[in-house]
This record gives C-alpha cells, structure tokens and sequence, in this order.
C-alpha cells in the first residue's frame, strides 16, 4: 500500500513540473516593452487567436542569456516556461530554429 502511494505522489510530483513547461511553439505578434504578445505558432489565416501576454524581467534567460530582451523581434517563433508557476512572468525562453 506504501508504495502505491509513492508511485502516485511521485507521478504528481512530475505532472506538476511539467506543467510548468511549454512543449507548444508560439510566434511573436507584438512586443512592448518587456511584455510579449504571442499567437499560436500554427495559424489558419481565416480563424481568429486569443493572444498569450507575458512580461519578462531582468532574470529571463532567452537562449541561455539573461538580459538579451534586443535580440527578440516580431515574428520569432519561441517556446518558454514561466517563473516557478506564477504567470506570466516568464522564466526561459528558446528560439525554435
């Protein structure tokens, strides 16, 4: 019975963590200042999207760097993760080549 428990504890423990993460691809619609508007990477032209906001700080890492927020521009398709659940503040962001 004890080790059912754990087992359940434990695949909470990882669902948890990976909720935080973002497998989804997004491009950039908007940028001001050090929130970002983003759309769904994959869009039909004849639908509409409701647009992800989400602000980032002097802590976000984008590629690996921190303070690199110049070298993101509109149209960049990018996956993220936010900040130890609290949204929107972001915590990493990839480029997807």
């Amino acid at each position: 019975m004890r080790r059912i428990i754990w087992l359940m504890l434990l695949s909470l423990f990882i669902v948890g963590i990976l909720s935080g993460c973002s497998d989804q691809a997004y491009v950039i619609e908007e940028l001001n200042g050090n929130q970002l508007s983003l759309g769904p990477d994959d869009q039909n032209p004849e639908e509409q999207y409701a647009l992800t906001e989400v602000t980032l700080d002097g802590e976000t890492t984008i590629d690996g760097r921190t303070n690199q927020l110049s070298v993101l521009q509109k149209g960049d398709i990018i996956r993220f993760a936010y900040r130890n659940g609290k949204k929107p503040l972001v915590a990493t962001i990839e480029r997807v080549k």
